[in-house]
Protein backbone atom coordinates (compact mmCIF):
# COMPACT_ATOMS: atom_id res chain seq x y z
CA UNK A 1 0.00 0.00 0.00
CA UNK A 2 2.79 2.19 1.01
CA UNK A 3 4.62 1.84 -2.08
CA UNK A 4 1.38 2.24 -4.30
CA UNK A 5 1.16 5.76 -2.09
CA UNK A 6 4.37 6.75 -3.47
CA UNK A 7 3.65 6.41 -7.02
CA UNK A 8 0.46 8.31 -6.79
CA UNK A 9 2.33 11.47 -4.60
CA UNK A 10 5.32 11.23 -7.44
CA UNK A 11 2.48 11.43 -10.35
CA UNK A 12 1.35 14.25 -8.83
CA UNK A 13 3.81 15.99 -7.56
CA UNK A 14 5.00 16.00 -11.81
CA UNK A 15 1.22 17.27 -12.43
CA UNK A 16 1.69 20.20 -9.86
CA UNK A 17 4.85 21.40 -11.49
CA UNK A 18 3.85 21.05 -14.80
CA UNK A 19 1.03 22.81 -14.43
CA UNK A 20 2.45 25.64 -13.08
CA UNK A 21 1.66 25.26 -9.13
CA UNK A 22 5.83 24.75 -8.07
CA UNK A 23 7.60 26.99 -5.71
CA UNK A 24 9.00 30.40 -6.94
CA UNK A 25 11.83 29.97 -4.58
CA UNK A 26 15.01 27.52 -5.89
CA UNK A 27 15.61 26.38 -2.42
CA UNK A 28 12.16 24.92 -2.16
CA UNK A 29 12.23 23.33 -5.47
CA UNK A 30 15.94 21.50 -4.44
CA UNK A 31 14.56 20.57 -0.85
CA UNK A 32 11.09 19.31 -2.46
CA UNK A 33 12.81 17.22 -5.23
CA UNK A 34 15.89 16.19 -2.58
CA UNK A 35 12.83 14.85 -0.46
CA UNK A 36 11.06 13.18 -3.44
CA UNK A 37 14.82 11.49 -4.32
CA UNK A 38 14.93 10.53 -0.28
CA UNK A 39 11.43 8.64 -0.31
CA UNK A 40 12.24 6.64 -3.75
CA UNK A 41 15.60 5.51 -2.18
CA UNK A 42 14.43 4.33 0.86
CA UNK A 43 15.92 6.90 3.19
CA UNK A 44 12.90 8.50 5.02
CA UNK A 45 14.99 10.00 7.68
CA UNK A 46 16.69 12.30 4.74
CA UNK A 47 13.11 12.75 3.67
CA UNK A 48 11.56 13.61 6.98
CA UNK A 49 14.43 16.37 7.21
CA UNK A 50 13.87 17.75 4.00
CA UNK A 51 9.74 18.01 4.09
CA UNK A 52 9.97 19.38 7.43
CA UNK A 53 12.63 22.10 5.92
CA UNK A 54 9.71 22.83 3.63
CA UNK A 55 7.46 22.97 6.20
CA UNK A 56 9.71 25.30 8.33
CA UNK A 57 9.80 27.87 5.51
CA UNK A 58 6.16 27.91 4.99
CA UNK A 59 5.38 26.10 2.56
CA UNK A 60 1.37 25.37 2.38
CA UNK A 61 1.55 22.88 -0.59
CA UNK A 62 -0.49 19.74 -0.31
CA UNK A 63 1.92 17.35 -2.38
CA UNK A 64 4.69 18.40 0.07
CA UNK A 65 2.41 17.70 3.06
CA UNK A 66 1.31 14.27 1.91
CA UNK A 67 5.43 13.48 1.16
CA UNK A 68 5.77 14.78 4.61
CA UNK A 69 3.14 12.16 5.98
CA UNK A 70 4.67 9.37 3.65
CA UNK A 71 8.07 9.75 5.54
CA UNK A 72 6.59 9.70 8.32
CA UNK A 73 5.03 6.16 7.70
CA UNK A 74 8.47 5.35 6.20
CA UNK A 75 10.22 6.11 9.09
CA UNK A 76 8.32 3.80 11.16
CA UNK A 77 8.58 1.26 8.42
CA UNK A 78 12.50 0.65 8.90
CA UNK A 79 12.26 0.16 12.02
CA UNK A 80 13.48 3.70 13.39
CA UNK A 81 10.49 4.93 14.87
CA UNK A 82 11.02 8.44 16.93
CA UNK A 83 8.24 8.89 19.62
CA UNK A 84 5.17 10.84 17.54
CA UNK A 85 6.14 9.58 13.95
CA UNK A 86 2.69 8.63 13.60
CA UNK A 87 0.85 11.81 14.82
CA UNK A 88 2.70 13.33 12.27
CA UNK A 89 2.32 11.34 9.57
CA UNK A 90 -1.25 12.16 10.11
CA UNK A 91 -1.11 15.31 10.45
CA UNK A 92 0.83 15.23 7.17
CA UNK A 93 -2.50 13.29 5.62
CA UNK A 94 -5.06 15.10 7.12
CA UNK A 95 -3.38 18.23 5.61
CA UNK A 96 -3.19 17.27 2.34
CA UNK A 97 -6.74 16.06 2.15
CA UNK A 98 -7.75 19.48 3.63
CA UNK A 99 -5.67 21.79 1.03
CA UNK A 100 -5.81 19.74 -2.57
CA UNK A 101 -8.53 19.91 -5.16
CA UNK A 102 -7.39 16.75 -6.66
CA UNK A 103 -9.92 14.08 -5.94
CA UNK A 104 -6.91 11.50 -6.61
CA UNK A 105 -4.25 13.02 -4.00
CA UNK A 106 -7.78 13.40 -1.69
CA UNK A 107 -8.29 9.26 -1.70
CA UNK A 108 -4.94 8.63 -1.00
CA UNK A 109 -4.60 10.35 2.13
CA UNK A 110 -7.40 9.28 3.35
CA UNK A 111 -6.59 5.26 2.75
CA UNK A 112 -3.19 6.52 4.18
CA UNK A 113 -4.77 8.06 7.16
CA UNK A 114 -7.21 4.96 7.94
CA UNK A 115 -3.71 3.12 7.69
CA UNK A 116 -2.18 5.36 10.34
CA UNK A 117 -5.06 5.53 12.75
CA UNK A 118 -5.58 2.08 12.89
CA UNK A 119 -2.08 1.28 13.80
CA UNK A 120 -2.66 3.78 16.40
CA UNK A 121 -6.05 2.16 17.93
CA UNK A 122 -4.16 -1.02 17.69
CA UNK A 123 -1.29 -0.05 20.12
CA UNK A 124 -3.66 1.40 22.23
CA UNK A 125 -5.64 -1.14 22.40
CA UNK A 126 -2.62 -3.61 23.28
CA UNK A 127 -2.01 -0.70 26.09
CA UNK A 128 -5.34 -1.32 27.57
CA UNK A 129 -6.40 2.15 26.52
CA UNK A 130 -9.55 3.42 24.48
CA UNK A 131 -9.43 3.08 20.51
CA UNK A 132 -11.58 5.51 19.01
CA UNK A 133 -9.10 7.69 17.15
CA UNK A 134 -11.42 9.74 14.89
CA UNK A 135 -14.66 10.33 16.81
CA UNK A 136 -15.46 12.28 13.24
CA UNK A 137 -17.10 16.04 12.78
CA UNK A 138 -20.46 17.08 14.36
CA UNK A 139 -23.48 16.69 12.15
CA UNK A 140 -24.12 20.16 11.62
CA UNK A 141 -20.57 20.35 10.43
CA UNK A 142 -20.92 17.49 8.24
CA UNK A 143 -24.10 18.85 6.45
CA UNK A 144 -22.75 22.26 6.25
CA UNK A 145 -19.59 20.52 4.78
CA UNK A 146 -21.92 19.05 2.02
CA UNK A 147 -21.85 22.14 -0.19
CA UNK A 148 -19.07 25.09 -0.36
CA UNK A 149 -20.12 29.03 1.23
CA UNK A 150 -21.11 29.69 -2.46
CA UNK A 151 -23.10 26.85 -3.44
CA UNK A 152 -25.04 27.43 0.24
CA UNK A 153 -24.96 31.24 -0.59
CA UNK A 154 -26.42 30.79 -4.02
CA UNK A 155 -29.28 28.51 -2.72
CA UNK A 156 -29.93 30.97 -0.08
CA UNK A 157 -30.77 34.22 -2.69
CA UNK A 158 -32.72 31.29 -5.03
CA UNK A 159 -35.10 30.28 -1.63
CA UNK A 160 -35.24 33.82 -0.58
CA UNK A 161 -36.62 34.48 -4.27
CA UNK A 162 -38.96 31.91 -4.06
CA UNK A 163 -40.60 32.84 -0.78
CA UNK A 164 -40.86 36.74 -2.09
CA UNK A 165 -42.65 35.29 -5.12
CA UNK A 166 -44.70 32.40 -3.04
CA UNK A 167 -45.92 34.98 -0.76
CA UNK A 168 -46.88 37.49 -3.43
CA UNK A 169 -48.70 35.20 -5.47
CA UNK A 170 -50.70 34.14 -2.26
CA UNK A 171 -51.55 37.24 -1.36
CA UNK A 172 -52.36 38.76 -5.07
CA UNK A 173 -53.78 35.55 -7.14
CA UNK A 174 -57.25 35.01 -7.32
CA UNK A 175 -57.78 32.19 -8.33
CA UNK A 176 -57.69 29.45 -5.72
CA UNK A 177 -55.15 27.21 -7.59
CA UNK A 178 -52.81 29.66 -7.64
CA UNK A 179 -53.17 30.93 -4.64
CA UNK A 180 -52.31 27.56 -2.93
CA UNK A 181 -49.65 27.19 -5.25
CA UNK A 182 -47.86 30.27 -4.05
CA UNK A 183 -48.45 29.33 0.02
CA UNK A 184 -47.07 25.70 -0.88
CA UNK A 185 -43.91 27.77 -2.70
CA UNK A 186 -43.76 29.56 0.16
CA UNK A 187 -44.16 27.15 2.78
CA UNK A 188 -41.33 25.08 1.28
CA UNK A 189 -38.94 27.77 0.57
CA UNK A 190 -39.06 29.32 4.26
CA UNK A 191 -37.20 26.06 5.26
CA UNK A 192 -34.65 25.97 2.76
CA UNK A 193 -33.96 29.52 3.06
CA UNK A 194 -33.40 29.09 6.65
CA UNK A 195 -31.02 26.03 6.59
CA UNK A 196 -29.14 27.78 3.83
CA UNK A 197 -28.24 30.52 5.71
CA UNK A 198 -27.91 28.93 8.37
CA UNK A 199 -25.33 26.76 6.82
CA UNK A 200 -23.79 29.90 5.22
CA UNK A 201 -22.79 31.24 8.61
CA UNK A 202 -21.61 28.13 10.00
CA UNK A 203 -19.17 27.59 6.90
CA UNK A 204 -18.29 31.04 7.04
CA UNK A 205 -17.62 30.96 10.87
CA UNK A 206 -15.12 27.80 10.39
CA UNK A 207 -13.13 29.82 7.23
CA UNK A 208 -12.65 32.79 9.66
CA UNK A 209 -12.21 31.13 13.04
CA UNK A 210 -12.09 27.56 13.15
CA UNK A 211 -8.09 26.43 14.01
CA UNK A 212 -7.82 22.50 14.35
CA UNK A 213 -4.67 20.91 15.08
CA UNK A 214 -3.76 16.68 15.48
CA UNK A 215 -2.13 15.11 18.37
CA UNK A 216 1.32 14.40 17.50
CA UNK A 217 2.45 13.72 20.60
CA UNK A 218 2.60 9.77 21.98
CA UNK A 219 1.40 11.26 25.64
CA UNK A 220 -0.95 13.93 25.33
CA UNK A 221 -2.33 13.28 28.90
CA UNK A 222 -5.00 15.97 29.95
CA UNK A 223 -4.38 18.51 32.47
CA UNK A 224 -5.45 21.24 33.93
CA UNK A 225 -5.35 25.37 33.98
CA UNK A 226 -1.75 25.28 35.49
CA UNK A 227 -0.57 22.06 33.81
CA UNK A 228 -1.53 19.59 36.59
CA UNK A 229 -2.20 15.82 34.85
CA UNK A 230 -6.27 14.88 35.90
CA UNK A 231 -6.39 12.09 37.80
CA UNK A 232 -7.32 9.14 35.84
CA UNK A 233 -7.79 10.82 32.60
CA UNK A 234 -6.88 9.10 29.69
CA UNK A 235 -4.36 10.59 27.00
CA UNK A 236 -5.76 11.52 23.50
CA UNK A 237 -4.96 9.17 20.99
CA UNK A 238 -1.84 10.40 18.57
CA UNK A 239 -2.88 11.09 15.14
CA UNK A 240 -6.41 12.14 16.39
CA UNK A 241 -7.82 15.67 14.82
CA UNK A 242 -8.61 17.83 17.22
CA UNK A 243 -10.31 21.40 17.46
CA UNK A 244 -8.67 23.74 18.83
CA UNK A 245 -10.69 25.89 21.17
CA UNK A 246 -8.46 28.03 23.46
CA UNK A 247 -4.79 28.30 21.90
CA UNK A 248 -3.35 30.97 24.95
CA UNK A 249 -0.29 29.56 27.38
CA UNK A 250 1.40 26.63 26.93
CA UNK A 251 -1.41 24.31 27.88
CA UNK A 252 -4.27 24.64 24.88
CA UNK A 253 -7.97 23.41 25.70
CA UNK A 254 -9.10 21.53 22.49
CA UNK A 255 -12.23 19.62 21.54
CA UNK A 256 -12.24 16.05 20.95
CA UNK A 257 -15.49 15.09 19.46
CA UNK A 258 -18.27 15.76 22.31
CA UNK A 259 -15.46 16.44 25.29
CA UNK A 260 -12.89 19.47 26.23
CA UNK A 261 -9.81 19.29 27.70
CA UNK A 262 -6.20 21.39 28.40
CA UNK A 263 -3.27 19.42 26.59
CA UNK A 264 0.18 20.62 26.32
CA UNK A 265 0.67 22.87 23.34
CA UNK A 266 3.98 21.02 22.22
CA UNK A 267 1.64 17.70 22.10
CA UNK A 268 -0.53 19.04 18.80
CA UNK A 269 0.61 20.46 15.76
CA UNK A 270 -1.43 23.00 14.07
CA UNK A 271 -3.44 21.92 10.31
CA UNK A 272 -2.35 24.54 8.00
CA UNK A 273 -5.51 26.52 6.00
CA UNK A 274 -5.43 27.14 2.18
CA UNK A 275 -5.40 31.14 1.55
Amino acid sequence: MTSRLAAGVLLAALVMSTAGGGWAADENDALFASGVVALREGRPGDAVSAFEALADRGVVDPVASYDRGLAYVGRVRVGAEVPGDLGRAAHGFEEARDLTRDRKLADDAGKALTIVRSEVARRRMRAGQPVEVDPGRSLSRSLAGLLSEDTWSVLAMAAAAGLAVGLFVRWLGRAVRVRVGGGVTAAVAGPVLALAIAMTLAIRHDRMYLREAVVVGPNARPTDEHGLAVPGATSLPQGARVEVVDASGPWQKVRFGTIEVRVAASSLRELARAD
